[in-house]
């Protein structure tokens, strides 16, 4: 085999293991990054019977909720994930009258995360406060009252 033919298939293998290299690299970082997620749900909560096609809490997140607020269901209105990752503010505008604005907060690798939030009613803050996202512990904000039931928001932590 001639040099430059040798050449040539070592720099074809070097090529490879460079591109080998760099696929794990961003898989680190995308492992890194994936999974920190906030999902955000509006919930109704009322004593009366929901629709027949409304989406209702699932029984674990149900159970919890009736054991906090005491209602018998809880419709879900809508719902979003925020990324943590962004360390922006984010909007949840499930009404134009009634929405929260989450942002990230800053923090070091190896420290635990807040997310702080705020959440508003006619434009004016109704509450603000930090949440700390971890599995199995969302965090419910009580909200204003609608017809004859009440609001809800539900925080819950995502792949962490």
């Amino acid at each position: 085999m001639s040099v430059e033919r040798r050449d040539i298939k070592m720099m074809g293998t070097s090529f490879r293991f460079l591109v080998l290299l760099l696929a794990l690299y961003g898989l680190g970082i995308g492992a890194a990054c994936a999974g920190e997620r906030v999902w955000i749900g509006l919930y109704l909560a009322e004593n009366a019977p929901p629709p027949p096609d409304a989406i209702l809490a699932p029984e674990g997140l149900h159970h919890r909720l009736h054991e906090v607020f005491g209602f018998k269901h809880y419709e879900l209105i809508q719902s979003d994930e925020v990324e943590l990752r962004n360390e922006w503010e984010q909007w949840f505008v499930p009404r134009k009258d009634f929405f929260i604005r989450v942002e990230p907060m800053h923090h070091q690798p190896g420290e635990p995360r807040f997310i702080y939030y705020e959440i508003y009613q006619n434009g004016f803050i109704l509450a603000h406060g930090k949440y700390q996202p971890q599995e199995d512990t969302p965090l419910f904000i009580n909200g204003p009252d609608f017809h004859q039931g009440r609001l809800l928001f539900v925080l819950d932590a995502r792949g962490m």
